[in-house]
């Protein structure tokens, strides 16, 4: 999983593409703002990489 694209906008090329798509065929208002975006990708990829971080180390140990 890459990460990158949960923190920012600007994380991928995939998620820049898609909010154009949005804001061109879809409605405006669905699109969630870069402050909520980037909160949400604040809030969940510290946890993400923790528990990652604690997956990969048992698998360390167990191998």
């Amino acid at each position: 999983m890459n990460l990158g694209p949960d923190l920012t906008y600007a994380g991928s090329l995939a998620t820049l593409l898609w909010r154009r798509i949005l804001h061109e065929h879809g409605d405006p208002a669905a699109m969630p703002r870069l402050g909520e975006f980037t909160r949400l990708g604040l809030l969940t990829v510290p946890p993400t990489l923790f528990v990652s971080t604690l997956i990969l180390r048992a698998g360390l140990r167990i191998f």
